[in-house]
């Protein structure tokens, strides 16, 4: 037995004649937290039939994650909550900003449309005129006119136009006010 806990191996005196090693008697006496957790998992559990190693793990994490975020959900608001109830509506708190974005799509069907509505309890907001012809991206505002180079992207600061090439780190800035924030 291999324990950065337990230095000796000496018998704990309470195991009476069954003589277990002092390791042995502490580890029964702690494991309670993995079987709780693995009911828990078992219980509700995103876990699907899987050769895939890294899609096992995944569910796996996922369904970690998801009684961690309950306990600290509960230590934070002392809000105890059925944790089918926790699930389901965590899950449509993280699946909102996709739905939300999904339904601007102006060629989703009708039944499709009738779910969004049921999931966002609204009807969800109609594209407007310049969604639908597909906006005209503005240009770099540093490229030359004859890169003719159209972008998505604008500056944090100061909401230039702005493409990849002129992007500082992640965070979109433009090179002037990456420059500016640096020197000052």
């Amino acid at each position: 037995m291999l324990s950065t806990f337990h230095e000796d191996d000496d018998i704990n005196p309470e195991s009476r004649e069954h003589m277990k090693p002092s390791v042995i008697t502490f580890y029964n006496l702690t494991k309670g937290a993995v079987d709780v957790v693995d009911r828990m998992k078992a219980e509700y559990s995103v876990t699907r039939v899987s050769n895939r190693w890294p899609l096992t793990i995944f569910c796996t994490l996922l369904n970690i994650a998801g009684i961690n975020s309950q306990i600290i959900y509960f230590s934070n608001t002392n809000n105890k909550i059925l944790r089918r109830l926790y699930l389901t509506d965590l899950a449509k708190q993280l699946s909102k900003p996709h739905i939300i974005r999904r339904s601007k799509v102006t060629s989703l069907s009708i039944p499709l449309r009738q779910k969004i509505k049921n999931i966002l309890g609204h009807e969800a907001s109609a594209p407007t005129t310049a969604e639908q012809q597909g906006e005209v991206k503005p240009r770099c505002f540093f490229c030359p006119k004859r890169k003719n180079r159209f972008t998505k992207y604008c500056c944090d600061t100061c909401t230039k136009p702005i493409c990849k090439e002129h992007t500082a780190k992640t965070v979109l800035t433009c090179t002037d006010c990456f420059n500016r924030d640096e020197d000052s």
